[in-house]
């Protein structure tokens, strides 16, 4: 069975590898203790990714309040787009469902 941390470190990995197949170099950063971001940039663009992953059939958590005003302020003092990815893994860690984008205002 997958610990909530396998969950989360799947889902970083399926984001990173879907991020540098599109060209971007991915970057990982720490805000608080069990909150990963990823700092991806590109010649066209540069976006900080928040990811909230969850075991299959249950669907990625929503982005919480708090963790939406960090992802946004970061994001802006860093001059980069920000966004959540949601992802969905199956009980061997494989990407169950296409991840879900959403740019955050």
């Amino acid at each position: 069975m997958l610990t909530p941390t396998d969950i989360a470190e799947y889902g970083e990995r399926h984001v990173e590898k879907w991020l540098i197949e599109n060209g971007y170099r991915c970057y990982h950063t720490t805000q608080r203790h069990g909150t990963k971001d990823i700092e991806a940039r590109s010649s066209d663009n540069n976006m900080l990714v928040h990811i909230n992953a969850s075991l299959e059939p249950k669907p990625a958590p929503p982005l919480t309040h708090s963790d939406h005003d960090s992802v946004c302020s970061r994001a802006m003092m860093l001059g980069f787009d920000p966004w959540v990815a949601q992802v969905q893994v199956d009980r061997s860690g494989d990407l169950y469902h296409d991840i879900v984008w959403t740019k955050l205002k």
